[in-house]
């Protein structure tokens, strides 16, 4: 934010609000990720249960793509 918008930026500052804005993008940003994580997770069902490999490829193919959706949703949009 301080490299994109440097007036909105030196504005949260000085008027002290930066800490306050930047708590509520980071509440939403996480709601956001586990609210996706879920969903995905409970569409997409690993073939065998019982794989360890299995579930962390698909957990972390979850969060990759949970995680890009949050940056362009929320967090780019925060100015």
């Amino acid at each position: 934010m301080r490299e994109e918008y440097p007036m909105r930026y030196k504005s949260l500052v000085r008027f002290g609000e930066l800490e306050e804005r930047a708590d509520e993008v980071n509440d939403t940003a996480y709601e956001l990720l586990d609210d996706i994580e879920a969903k995905w997770l409970k569409k997409h069902k690993p073939k065998n249960p019982n794989s360890f490999t299995e579930q962390l490829q698909l957990r972390t193919q979850t969060r990759m793509m949970a995680d890009e959706i949050v940056i362009m949703d929320v967090v780019m949009q925060f100015h």
